[in-house]
């Protein structure tokens, strides 16, 4: 039966020949491991022994068989005396030095008392046996405290895996399991890897503590090695330098390990990858594959982007060669397991951060409601900033609890900005502590990140979130670092790639490990652009409303409005309408002036469309005024965003002045009427004065007349703005806005209101004009 790519082993009922022989074939295991000579079920003078084996002592060998009594409960003496019956004569005779009881749970006190009066009789747990051999129960001690490190025991969260299901479900069925497959964990950055492998450690170590024929956890720490590395070198540094385990030995190790002694913990095999050529990395995953012996259990996590490519990808977890699309199998090469991690559930965010702050109650609260209630207001705060950011990853959780531990942090007024702000500053700041990353400090890891960031959103235009890491331009990198002799070009490209911020999927595709986090340092970048000298085209090209989120809450905002607003004084082209809120309010609040008819007029304009209410008297003035202006590029810009406006807010009496206005511009024919009872053609006008042009194109005398039986005027209003946008657009726009909206239902306005005061010939024309039409 198969589960997901892992096979289930049916649970089979075993005698207790088989159970008997399980104790026995462990404790030959160990006698191998330390190089004794073992023979098992021979025969020693008239007795058949179940293992027999030889101390090679200079001076005196000894011959000691082992009797392995399975049982589930303590030895008793009756039984213990049965065994020195059956062994004694062999002891007299000199056939063996002794012999060595051995059972899987202990003995009852009057059988140890039994065993002490005799000489050539020892009587040995499981757990006894096996210590004084290997030592590996204070190692489990020691392993099994990484798990409280930082008091990660009181928040861990167990992770699940895609597709659905615990990870640590999915662990213990393949521990338990005959399958000798490698697993391989992988997630990005602050999913919760290096916290799982603990925790696993810290379970394993539990139970070889309470059962020593359970599996002993060997944790190894991948960030340890920089340079290609033997794999004897590797184990020897976690046993015998990091936990100084008793005699310890890299063939001892390799005899436990193919019996199934162990489960095998590389931990982060991504920071194994930085400062390596790939030629080395596969030499220190060779090294891992060759422990893959017998019933080995390996197990490696870290981070997919550790891979530049599924080339190599396919390589090292697979088993394969990528030639073109087809993957060809190497030989002899483990195919892993591979397990992915999600992100946190709700649920599962909201009981990480319940348990983090339970640990971090601030001085003076010990009332259980009191504890109760801040935990909750402080989980209620997280919630109203995770609605920006989307922040599942349990790193972030942790930097958000850390923060909202301090009673004095005002979390009401804490931004996205803030929270990222450190997160960044941290996760840098921790990528540079790592041993083989220090060439690379925080600061300048970061400045390379925010480089990628916008190279990445200003290239493809906000709509690729993804690269090829050979496609980022050296200068992006630095001439510093590739110039630099310590590390060789690829090397470079994982120490940067293989970071914190950045995750691989698909192909050789590089992703930040969430939108959210490029889009924060394309609002850093953005907040400098004074300094890096981003145009103004550019910044309105780049930015959006997550960007923007980012950006008001950055310490430097108002110094990146006045170089956008400064810049704006010069500029042509479009800016978005989210953009144009903050350039109104600034100018408003600083009274800076503008030098461009273009800014002066959309501010102006755009200034009515931002109160609910419409204010008609204050458009009324404006139509007028700037409609009157003897400057050409006044009138035609004021026409473009008056009619803008009532596009977007119409309003009867706003467009009754703006028509009012247009009518008394137009210069009505000198004749109009009919000639010899024929109808007159169609006028012809000049697109010179654009006003003039579009008031007769677009407005028209209805067939219908009012109830009263006065003529009444259409207006286009939509097809008049697009005409003046196409035929007198400005020299800036607002972005595309418009996009979308419904056509107008068309406004009937009695002709009087409109020509009313006009001279009686010149309605006479207009109504002819209106009536006819233009060419």
């Amino acid at each position: 039966m198969a589960n997901n790519g892992m096979t289930i082993q049916p649970q089979v009922r075993r005698s207790t020949t088989a159970i008997g022989d399980e104790l026995r074939d462990q404790v030959i295991d160990l006698l191998e491991a330390e190089g004794h000579r073992v023979a098992r079920e021979v025969r020693v003078g008239t007795k058949k022994v179940d293992v027999l084996f030889e101390i090679e002592d200079e001076f005196r060998p000894q011959k000691i068989a082992i009797e392995c009594k399975n049982l589930d409960k303590n030895l008793s003496q009756a039984e213990l005396n049965l065994i020195w019956s059956d062994y004694s004569l062999l002891i007299e005779e000199n056939e063996i030095t002794s012999i060595f009881v051995i059972t899987r749970l202990d003995f009852s006190p009057e059988a140890k008392q039994y065993a002490n009066k005799r000489r050539g009789l020892e009587g040995f747990s499981l757990k006894e046996f096996e210590e004084s051999l290997l030592g590996y129960r204070r190692y489990c001690r020691d392993v099994g405290d990484l798990f409280s490190e930082g008091g990660l025991e009181n928040y861990y969260v167990q992770p699940s895996v895609e597709n659905g299901g615990k990870l640590h479900d999915r662990i213990v069925e393949w521990v338990r399991s005959e399958d000798t497959a490698p697993v391989a964990i992988l997630g990005g950055y602050g999913m919760g890897k290096t916290s799982y492998c603990k925790f696993l450690t810290r379970t394993l170590a539990d139970q070889y503590l309470d059962d020593p024929s359970a599996r002993v956890p060997i944790y190894v720490r991948l960030s340890d090695i920089a340079t290609q590395t033997d794999i004897d070198g590797l184990i020897a540094k976690t046993l015998a330098d990091r936990h100084n385990t008793k005699n310890y030995s890299f063939a001892k190790f390799k005899k436990l390990n193919r019996s199934g002694k162990f489960v095998v913990i590389f931990d982060g095999f991504d920071e194994m990858k930085h400062a390596l050529s790939w030629t080395d990395f596969k030499y220190n995953f060779s090294q891992i594959h060759s422990l893959l012996d017998g019933k080995a259990k390996i197990m490696v996590a870290g981070r997919p982007n550790a891979f530049l490519s599924d080339s190599e990808h396919a390589w090292i977890l697979r088993g394969a060669r990528l030639v073109g699309e087809q993957l060809m199998k190497v030989p002899d090469a483990p195919e892993y397991l591979e397990l992915s991690l999600s992100q946190f559930s709700d649920d599962e965010v909201t009981s990480f951060l319940d348990r983090y702050l339970r640990q971090k109650l601030p001085t003076g609260i010990s009332d259980p409601q009191e504890i109760e209630r801040w935990i909750s207001e402080r989980v209620g705060d997280f919630e109203k900033i995770r609605a920006n950011g989307d922040i599942y990853r349990p790193v972030h959780l942790k930097i958000y609890a850390d923060i909202a531990a301090d009673p004095n942090a005002k979390l009401e007024s804490f931004s996205t900005y803030g929270l990222y702000s450190i997160a960044t500053s941290r996760i840098s700041e921790r990528e540079g502590e790592k041993l083989v990353r220090k060439q690379i400090d925080s600061e300048k890891r970061q400045h390379i990140i925010e480089r990628i960031a916008w190279w990445l959103w200003d290239t493809f235009d906000g709509r690729r979130l993804y690269f090829i890491a050979e496609a980022v331009p050296e200068y992006i990198i630095g001439r510093d670092l590739l110039d630099d002799q310590v590390f060789e070009r690829d090397a470079i490209y994982r120490e940067i790639f293989t970071g914190s911020f950045l995750e691989r999927k698909f192909g050789e595709n590089y992703y930040f490990s969430h939108r959210s986090f490029l889009e924060f340092f394309v609002a850093g970048r953005l907040e400098k652009a004074e300094s890096h000298q981003i145009t103004v085209q550019s910044v309105f090209k780049n930015i959006n409303p997550e960007i923007l989120v980012f950006l008001k809450q950055s310490p430097g905002y108002q110094n990146f409005l006045a170089y956008v607003y400064k810049g704006m004084q010069r500029f042509s082209g479009h800016i978005p309408l989210l953009f144009l809120e903050e350039i109104y309010t600034y100018r408003s609040e600083t009274g800076a002036a503008d030098a461009q008819t273009g800014i002066q007029l959309l501010l102006k304009y755009f200034g009515f469309l931002r109160s609910e209410d419409f204010d008609t008297a204050a458009y009324v003035r404006a139509v007028r005024t700037d409609l009157a202006s003897t400057n050409q590029e006044h009138r035609e810009t004021a026409l473009y965003f008056a009619l803008y406006v009532m596009r977007l807010r119409y309003d009867r009496d706003a467009l009754l002045a703006l028509l009012q206005v247009l009518a008394a511009s137009v210069s009505w024919p000198a004749r109009a009427g009919t000639v010899a009872g024929m109808s007159m053609t169609k006028y012809t006008f000049s697109r010179s004065n654009i006003g003039e042009y579009v008031f007769v194109r677009f407005a028209r005398i209805t067939a219908e007349r009012s109830r009263d039986g006065k003529p009444v005027v259409t207006f286009d209003i939509a097809r008049a703005y697009d005409e003046v946008k196409d035929k007198r657009p400005p020299k800036i726009d607002i972005e595309g806005n418009l996009q979308g909206l419904p056509d107008l239902v068309q406004p009937r306005i009695e002709f009087a209101d409109i020509f009313g005061g006009l001279g009686l010939k010149e309605q006479k024309a207009a109504m002819d004009v209106l009536s006819v039409g233009v060419a």
